[in-house]
C-alpha cells in the first residue's frame, strides 16, 4: 500500500496545478513527486479520471476540483484496499460536523459582504460562532472519539469546553474566539452598526484564524471553489461616541458598548497580534507623484491649504474587479449581448479607461488592473446606447490594423 506521505505529495502536486491552471503530463507529475509514470497513469485513469481531473489531448491531462478534496477524502479515494475505504463511526461524525461547520462559515461570510443587509453583523456573529463550535467538535470527535463531545445525558459540550480541549487560552486565537462569543451572548446590546469599525478588525481575524485551522485539519481551503471571497470585512473608521449610542440606543446599550471598548482596546493592545485584531495602518510617504500616496499634503503661508485631502483607500474594497471578475459582472447584469475579453478590451482602450493608474473606475496595481463598482454599472448603462459597444469594437479593429 502507498504511504500517505508520498500520497500527499502528489495531493500537493495536484492543486499548485489547479490553482495555476496549469495543463500537465502524467510524466511531469511522476518526476515531481516520484512515482512511476505507470502508476500515476493508474492513479488517473482509475481513481480520478472524469470527476477530479479530465484529458484534454493524448498526453496532457488537466485538474478539476482537486482542491475541494479534504487530505483523508484523497486517501480514501486513492487507496488500493477496500478495508481502508470505510470509516468508522466516528469518522463519520467528525466528517459531519465539518460538513456543518464550512456550511456556516461561508455563510457567515455571505451574509456580512451584503452591505443592505441590516443586522448583518449579528448573522456574521451567530454563524462563525457556530462554524467554530463545529469545527472544533469535529477535530475532538476524530481525535478522541465522538463520546469526547458528549456529557452525560446525550447534551453536547460547549464551545468554550471544547476550547479548553484543543486550544491553550493564553494563545491569541483563543482571545480572539472569547470575543466573538461574548458578543454572540451580549447581542442585543453589542451587536450594532455603529460598532462596526471596531468589530471588522476583530471578525477579520476570526475568519483567518479559521482558514487556517480548517486547513491544517482538512488539507484544503475552505474557500476551495466557492465564490465568496473576504473582500469587504474590515471596515474603517472612527470610535463611536457613547453619548450618541445612548441617545439613540439608550443608557444600558451605551454602557455596555462603553464597557465592551474599553475591553476591546486593551486586549487588542495586549496581544498585540493579528491573531487577535487584524490593525489598520497610516502610512505617509513622500513622492514626487501625487498619484502614488495615500495621503497628499500641501503648505503655504497662512496654512489653510495644510489638510489632508484624500483618505487611505483599500484597492480590494474600492476597485475589487480584476479582468475576468469584471467581465463575469458586466454579463451577469445584463442579457443584451456577451461581453468578451475582446469586446471588453475594446471599450476600455476606446475610453482610455487606463490612462489614468488611480481613478474612480481603474486602478493599476503590481502591473495589474482592477476596475470599481461605479466602471462595472458605467459599462453596463452604456451597452443600452445603440452603436455604443459596436463603435467601441470597431475603434479596436482599425488599432489592431494599424499596429
Amino acid at each position: 500500500m502507498v504511504k500517505k506521505g508520498m500520497l500527499l505529495q502528489l495531493l500537493d502536486e495536484l492543486r499548485k496545478l489547479e490553482e495555476k491552471g496549469s495543463e500537465f503530463t502524467a510524466k511531469e507529475v511522476a518526476e515531481s513527486v516520484g512515482y512511476s509514470v505507470s502508476s500515476i497513469n493508474k492513479y488517473f485513469n482509475e481513481k480520478l479520471k472524469g470527476e477530479y481531473i479530465v484529458k484534454v489531448s493524448r498526453s496532457l491531462w488537466k485538474c478539476s476540483g482537486i482542491n475541494k478534496l479534504s487530505n483523508d477524502e484523497f486517501f480514501r479515494l486513492m487507496s488500493q484496499s477496500l478495508n481502508t475505504q470505510s470509516k468508522s463511526p466516528d469518522e463519520i461524525l467528525s466528517d459531519q460536523l465539518i460538513k456543518r461547520s464550512h456550511d456556516a462559515f461561508t455563510l457567515a461570510l455571505e451574509v456580512y459582504n451584503r452591505p443592505t443587509l441590516g443586522n448583518r453583523v449579528e448573522a456574521f456573529t451567530i454563524m462563525m460562532v457556530n462554524a467554530w463550535e463545529l469545527m472544533l467538535k469535529s477535530e475532538l470527535a476524530k481525535r478522541d472519539g465522538a463520546s469526547s463531545i458528549f456529557k452525560e445525558g446525550d447534551f453536547s459540550i460547549s464551545i468554550r469546553e471544547a476550547m479548553c480541549k484543543l486550544i491553550e487560552s493564553s494563545d491569541n486565537v483563543a482571545k480572539n474566539l472569547e470575543t466573538l462569543i461574548d458578543l454572540r451572548d451580549h447581542a442585543i446590546h453589542l451587536l450594532i452598526p455603529e460598532l462596526q469599525p471596531q468589530l471588522s478588525r476583530l471578525f477579520q481575524a476570526t475568519v483567518l484564524n479559521y482558514q487556517k485551522r480548517y486547513k491544517a485539519l482538512m488539507g484544503n481551503s475552505p474557500l476551495a471553489g466557492q465564490s465568496v471571497g473576504l473582500l469587504s470585512l474590515i471596515v474603517d473608521g472612527c470610535e463611536p461616541e457613547v453619548a450618541v449610542i445612548k441617545e439613540t440606543y439608550g443608557e444600558l446599550t451605551a454602557t455596555q458598548v462603553k464597557s465592551f471598548l474599553g475591553k476591546f482596546t486593551e486586549m487588542a493592545r495586549e496581544c498585540d497580534s493579528d491573531e487577535f485584531s487584524i490593525s489598520v495602518d497610516y502610512k505617509l510617504a513622500l513622492t514626487k507623484k501625487s498619484s502614488e500616496s495615500d495621503l497628499s499634503l500641501s503648505l503655504s503661508d497662512g496654512g489653510e491649504k495644510a489638510i489632508i485631502i484624500r483618505e487611505t483607500k483599500d484597492p480590494d474594497v474600492t476597485h475589487p474587479y480584476h479582468q475576468n471578475t469584471a467581465i463575469a459582472e458586466i454579463n451577469l447584469r445584463q442579457t443584451l449581448v456577451k461581453i468578451t475579453s475582446y469586446s471588453f478590451q475594446a471599450v476600455v482602450k476606446k475610453n482610455k479607461t487606463q490612462k489614468a493608474k488611480r481613478s474612480n473606475y481603474h486602478y493599476e496595481l503590481d502591473g495589474r488592473h482592477r476596475y470599481s463598482e461605479a466602471f462595472i454599472e458605467w459599462f453596463v448603462n452604456n451597452l443600452n446606447q445603440k452603436n455604443w459597444l459596436d463603435g467601441a469594437l470597431r475603434s479596436h479593429r482599425n488599432r489592431r490594423k494599424k499596429a
